[in-house]
């Protein structure tokens, strides 16, 4: 009797940005900043203090990064960039952030849905360096001021970026296989 033996490998691949570089995030509010990366808290100093930016270290492979913004009267704003270590930007506040009026429970944490009543894309008021506020400190020339549409109504906002979903390949083989 002759046999035979079938070996069967499955794998997972999944694209992602190496975890092992973190990413400088630069941003200030105008006025008050609460700044969220996945969920947790980020305990900074400046964020009540829109003329300076706050540094505040990102994990590469954050999933949600989320601020919150009260105004105290005057200008309103959330401008924020973030950083590898060459220093090139790896996002900055634009129009690909989503914001909301409300807050909602779960806002700053990764597999929050986002609806179409309450939540829409960043509206941007100006570029960085745009009076009144001019160029603070190394936030990327390329962010954007943002706040919801109706930017004069409301003294608080809720911004989020969330990064794309990774896809992920699964893939069986009974013979070769090459990826």
């Amino acid at each position: 009797m002759s046999g035979f033996i079938v070996l069967v490998v499955v794998a997972t691949i999944t694209a992602s940005v190496a975890a092992e570089d973190d990413y400088v995030l630069r941003a200030t509010c105008d006025n008050k900043m609460t700044v969220y990366v996945d969920g947790m808290e980020q305990q900074v100093d400046g964020l009540s203090d829109w003329r300076k930016e706050s540094q505040i270290p990102l994990p590469s492979d954050f999933k949600v990064l989320a601020i919150k913004c009260e105004d105290v009267g005057g200008k309103v704003g959330v401008l924020a960039s973030a950083h590898n270590d060459a220093g090139e930007d790896v996002l900055v506040t634009d129009g690909s952030w989503s914001c909301s009026k409300e807050e909602e429970e779960g806002w700053t944490e990764p597999g929050f849905r986002e609806s179409s009543d309450t939540w829409e894309a960043g509206d941007v008021i100006g570029k960085h360096g745009v009076s009144p506020w001019s160029k603070i400190g190394q936030i990327s020339d390329d962010a954007n001021w943002i706040w919801t549409k109706n930017w004069k109504a409301w003294e608080t906002v809720y911004c989020r970026y969330a990064t794309p979903p990774i896809n992920t390949l699964r893939a069986t083989c009974d013979n070769k296989m090459t990826v």
